[in-house]
């Protein structure tokens, strides 16, 4: 996880508390030391993600030494599975019992290296609200409200551990509605973690595999797509562009992914040639996957957004692709759905 340097004097958070009012300049600074806690602190702990109809229990052993993070997450219900981070690389461990499937979704919750991002301009996309202190796994907490400006993204609310800033729960809702949990249930803090601790603790036969290594190895930068988006919300931008092929097919897929620091969706465009596809909408907890056809001279073109967004930003968003003026495909003559 990328590490932040800057920290939140414990003299500012109680004035915040007192208060209730937080600036743009002060959420950025509480959430940076957020994030600076989950990359700089020594810690071993269980969580609990709650998010759709699933459930899952892990445990997460975090190191930061000399500069360098080691990071050990350990699946505890169903199938054995361990994620192992180290320097930046990481690794996805099986027990004997794994069916093979390399293209799984880890449930890492925050600790997922996307969970972490760029939020050095966060406020001016969502209001930082200080509320009662709280409890969690047996630490003191100051409990905020994450509210966004407008309702294109989620909200949150927060529990950071007044000693450190590490957040120990939280709850993305939207309009009311629970989508996804958090929460830790046992938190040890040390100055000091047992490397043998970090070790895969999987014993016997183990399967091991990069997660999802083809989106990575294949993806080709390029300073200009042939796409756009006519409308994006506000602080929305690019982080991620590209095209990489498809191992199995070989098509070319663009890739876009845009963050506003702490929402991120990707978007895919691919040329359809053979296979037959239709326009959906799906949800599991807070992401969501829509898609849209549109039919150019040139061929029908397959238009996916994915995120942790509100269904009604990704349905705009997906109808809102064009070409760019540079592309070499023309206007669509007609989009799926629309005639």
């Amino acid at each position: 996880m990328k590490a932040f340097k800057a920290r939140l004097s414990c003299a500012v958070v109680f004035l915040l508390v007192i208060s209730g009012s937080v600036t743009a300049a002060q959420s950025d600074a509480l959430l940076l030391r957020m994030n600076s806690a989950f990359a700089t602190q020594n810690y071993d702990g269980v969580f609990v993600y709650i998010h759709g109809s699933s459930m899952d229990t892990l445990r997460i052993v975090h190191s930061a030494k000399d500069g360098i993070e080691r990071e050990r997450i350990v699946r505890l219900d169903g199938h054995q599975q361990e994620i192992i981070r180290h320097a930046g690389k990481v690794t996805c461990v099986h027990g004997s019992d794994w069916n093979g499937d390399i293209n799984h979704k880890v449930p890492e919750g925050p600790f997922a290296t996307t969970f972490v991002r760029d939020m050095s301009e966060l406020g001016k996309n969502y209001r930082l609200v200080a509320k009662r202190k709280g409890r969690v796994a047996g630490r003191d907490a100051q409990i905020f409200l994450v509210e966004p400006r407008d309702d294109y993204r989620y909200g949150y609310t927060i529990w950071l551990d007044e000693e450190t800033g590490l957040l120990l729960k939280s709850i993305l809702v939207h309009h009311g509605k629970v989508l996804e949990r958090f929460q830790f249930t046992q938190l040890q803090l040390s100055s000091d973690i047992d490397p043998m601790e970090l070790e895969v603790g999987i014993a016997g036969k183990t399967m091991t595999h990069s997660p999802l290594p083809d989106d990575n190895k294949n993806l080709v930068d390029h300073k200009s797509l042939d796409w756009r988006l006519d409308w994006l919300p506000d602080g929305f931008e690019v982080s991620m562009q590209g095209a990489h092929r498809a191992k199995e097919s070989g098509k070319g897929v663009d890739t876009i992914t845009y963050s506003d620091g702490m929402a991120a969706f990707s978007l895919f465009i691919e040329k359809i040639v053979d296979q037959k596809y239709e326009q959906m909408m799906a949800q599991k907890g807070a992401t969501v996957a829509v898609t849209r056809i549109i039919n150019y001279p040139s061929g029908d073109h397959l238009v996916t957004v994915v995120g942790e967004i509100p269904i009604k930003t990704a349905k705009r968003i997906v109808g809102s692709v064009v070409p760019s003026p540079s592309a070499k495909v023309k206007e669509p003559v007609a989009t799926v759905g629309d005639r």
